[in-house]
Parts: C-alpha cells; structure tokens; sequence
C-alpha cells in the first residue's frame, strides 16, 4: 500500500461526520446556555465561546472527546475575583436532563471540568480576558480566543488543510507526542494546526521534520526579518525546544515550547518509518505501545513487566508529571540488575500511570566505588565488599543478580521509602 493509498483510508477512520459534529454542537450548547443564566443571574460581566479542535473543525474521531470553552471576563476583574466568580458559577452546576460531574482543576489559573456522562464527553471551561490585544493577556490562556480567529481564518482560506491537520493529529496521538503537558513533552493540538499551515500538507510535514538535524525555526507570521534578529530578541528561556514556533498572534511565545529532544527524535523515527514503509498501524492508536513491548520480549523469549504506580497528587498534569520523574527512577534502579530492552511510560488520566518493561536479567551487578587515590574510602568499600577488584584506577565490586522482579520490587520499596514520600508516590506494585 502506498502513501496515498494509507493516508486516505485513514482519513476515513478519523474525520468527524456532519452529524458526530451537530451532537457536539448542541451538548456544547446545552453546556453554555447553562453557564449564561449563571452569568445573568449572578451579573457577572463575562462571555463564552467554544474554543479549541471543535471550534477549527479539526477533531480527530477518538473513544473519548474533551471539548474546550472559554469564559471571556472583563479584564477589570481581579485574578480573586475571576476565581471567585467561577466558583460562584460552578456550585451546584447542573445542565438539564443530563448527568454531570464538576470537578475544579488546579492551574495557573484555575479551571474546571464538566463530565457529562451519558456521552463520555469532557468539557473543559476555562476562564480567561475579553482583551483586544495579546499585549494584555495575563495569562497564556487569554491567547486562545485569537488562536482559535487565526487558524480558521487560515483554514477558510484552504479547506483541504483540515484533512492534513487531521492526519498529523492522528500520527502524533498514536506516536505519543501529542500534547504539551508535561509528561508529554509533545506537541499542542496548536502546534499541528501552525505546522500544517506551514508545510501545507501532513506528507510535506514529516519529509521535512524527519531529516532534520539543526534547531528549526519557524516564523510563519513574520514578526522577525531575520533569525538573528529572534535570537536577538527572544527570550533564551523560550529557545530551549528543537522547534522554535512562533506564535502569529503574539511574537514573543514559542508555540513549540513544550517539545522535549526526546519526543521530537521518537516523531521523526517514526516519520522515517512511515515514509520508507507505509503502513496503517502507525496510526493506530488502539493498538498501545504495551502490545508492541508484549511482541518483541515474546519474540525475544525475555521477561515482559508491568508496574503501576499511584500518586497523591491531582489528576492531571501534575499528577502525570509526578509519576514521570518516578517512573525515571524505578527505571534507573531496574538497570542495575536488568538490561532494558524496551520501555513505555504510559498516563492517560487519572492517579495512576503503568510503567512497561522488557528485560533481560543482567549476569552481574557492578558496583563502583571511589578512586583507588582515596585511601580511607577504598578501606571502607573493601569492608563493605570484600569481593572487589580495579579498574581505570577506580576499585569494584561484583555481585551477582539473582533476585526476581518481586524481591526487586521489595527491596526497592524499603530503601525508597522515603523518596516515594517526598514524590507524593501512594503505592507501586507489579501487575
């Protein structure tokens, strides 16, 4: 199968029809229509509008949707009091014959999420300025109003980039790479829709991104005549990404901020793959990258582990990040008894994240110690290991591995106790 040939049955698979569109129309004004009375009532000085993938008309077809909604509030409000109007909006929020669940989600300025049940849909209501210019944003949020005029302006203008948003959405999504949280370190829904306007189209996209090798600059909207002058410009802190995208609605924020070497490298092997050999499964997100790891360890006949860890912290980014930087050292620890293959992170939501391996138990386990200079401490280390020897004027020791994942599990617990309490880490077991 060639490339058209995968790219246009894929589109098949993940366009929205007109009629998946309308119920998400009317449940997202069901949802409005709910918060205006709220607004009347209450003589808050705000507006709504829908805002994100839905309102580009760029969502991909998924088992769950989470549709975004921005309140627009005066900007002479206070942060307290846009705070304290949202609470005021949200106690009790119901809308009718509906089951909803409101939850309030921690952030730079807090938001709020509105689960509507029946649909497995998730609203995301968050408040932002009514301003006129990007200049007075407070918040990175009060940008999202003249994301959302660009890019449909831009999309008016060539209707077919919205099937090639689509496709490069659906490829980061089943990549791992789309989305800016933390635990992602990926790119924005923003980031594709600015990249496609660029390039044109998904193929021109990862032609182009693969064979990178150097930082890549892009200025869509002109606000810089020259490289230098950005670098010039810009601030250093917002230059660290391998993407630097700047935002046409604003010159001074990189777009592409988020994108981490390590999740830029994984899109561009698989964008090599995808070139070279054409194939539906690298859309396929139902297919999880645990299933892969399950094929090679079998194919292997090596072990296959799974470990999942709780945080105590909120859903989220937070909760995500949290578990990323300890999965990072129950990584470490593992690869001192076993060779890693091959390993996933994978967090959807929620408390807890599953941590994948497959391993190959190691023969040995070498302990380094201090150089041999150090007298006192070599005394110490040969105490302590009377079984050493040296090498490249550092003494070791070597111990043999023959602990299961179990007993590695236990062992670890016990010296980690500590640190799993400083990272708000509630329990880590083997499923």
């Amino acid at each position: 199968m060639n490339i058209s040939d995968v790219l246009k049955k894929e589109l098949e698979k993940i366009k929205l029809s007109d009629e998946e569109y309308k119920n998400l129309d009317h449940l997202s004004s069901l949802i409005i229509d709910s918060i205006n009375k709220k607004l009347k009532r209450k003589k808050i000085d705000a507006k709504i509008f829908v805002g994100g993938s839905l309102a580009k008309r760029t969502l991909i077809k998924k088992p769950r949707y989470d549709v975004d909604l921005f309140l627009r509030f005066n900007k002479k409000y206070s942060e307290d009091e846009i705070r304290n109007y949202c609470r005021k909006i949200f106690f009790l929020f119901r809308v009718p014959g509906y089951s909803t669940k409101v939850k309030r989600v921690h952030g730079s300025r807090d938001y709020y999420r509105v689960y509507i049940k029946k649909h497995g849909i998730i609203f995301e209501i968050v408040p932002t300025l009514n301003i006129s210019k990007p200049e007075e944003a407070r918040n990175i949020t009060d940008l999202s109003y003249f994301h959302v005029s660009y890019v449909t302006k831009e999309l008016d203008k060539n209707k077919k980039l919205r099937d090639e948003i689509l496709l490069a959405k659906s490829f980061c999504y089943s990549q791992g790479c789309y989305g800016a949280e933390s635990y992602i370190n990926g790119f924005s829904g923003y980031a594709i829709e600015l990249l496609i306007i660029y390039f044109n189209s998904f193929k021109k996209l990862i032609e182009e991104l693969s064979k990178t090798e150097n930082k890549v600059v892009i200025d869509l909207s002109k606000h810089y005549k020259t490289k230098d002058d950005l670098i010039k410009e810009m601030n250093p802190s917002k230059m660290k990404s391998p993407i630097i995208l700047i935002d046409p609605t604003f010159k001074k924020r990189n777009v592409a901020g988020a994108l981490s070497y390590e999740t830029f490298n994984g899109f561009k092997i698989a964008g090599k793959g995808f070139l070279t050999h054409p194939g539906e499964h690298f859309f396929d997100y139902n297919k999880s990258k645990s299933d892969e790891l399950k094929e090679i360890a079998n194919r292997l006949e090596v072990t296959y582990s799974v470990f999942e860890a709780k945080t105590k912290k909120q859903e989220g980014d937070i909760a995500g990040s949290k578990l990323l930087k300890f999965s990072k050292v129950l990584t470490r620890e593992i690869s001192n008894y076993y060779n890693i293959i091959g390993h996933n992170f994978e967090y959807e939501y929620g408390k807890t994240a599953k941590i994948y391996y497959v391993l190959q138990k190691k023969k040995e386990r070498i302990i380094e110690g201090p150089k041999i200079h150090m007298k006192h401490a070599v005394e110490s280390f040969k105490k302590k290991h009377p079984i050493w020897y040296t090498e490249d004027g550092v003494i070791k020791s070597a111990k043999p591995t023959d602990i299961t994942l179990k007993e590695f599990l236990k062992g670890f617990k016990k010296s980690h106790k500590k640190l799993m309490r400083e990272m708000s880490i509630k329990r880590i077991k083997l499923i």
